[in-house]
């Protein structure tokens, strides 16, 4: 756990933790499983089928409740419009 920070996360039941090691991020949902692990990998698998940036799953293990992605960094949608506003 010692490379693992938390960071903020949405409005879901979800944990989100940055592994620092592997520049990659530990989603840890205890509650709704399904609608927050499995329904959040197959959604950004749809995005990126289709062209839409999303994090790639790198592991899963839903038994213990989380799945490993891809870290894009802290760099957000609106930091980067808000730049380009300046």
């Amino acid at each position: 756990m010692q490379n693992l920070k938390k960071i903020k996360g949405d409005a879901s039941h979800r944990n989100f933790f940055r592994n620092k090691k592997k520049n990659s991020v530990i989603v840890f949902a205890k509650k709704e499983k399904v609608k927050n692990l499995l329904i959040y990998d197959a959604i950004n698998k749809i995005l990126n089928k289709n062209g839409i940036l999303a994090p790639n799953l790198y592991q899963e293990n839903y038994k213990k409740n989380f799945i490993e992605i891809q870290d894009f960094g802290n760099e957000t949608l609106f930091k980067i419009l808000k730049k380009k506003n300046k």
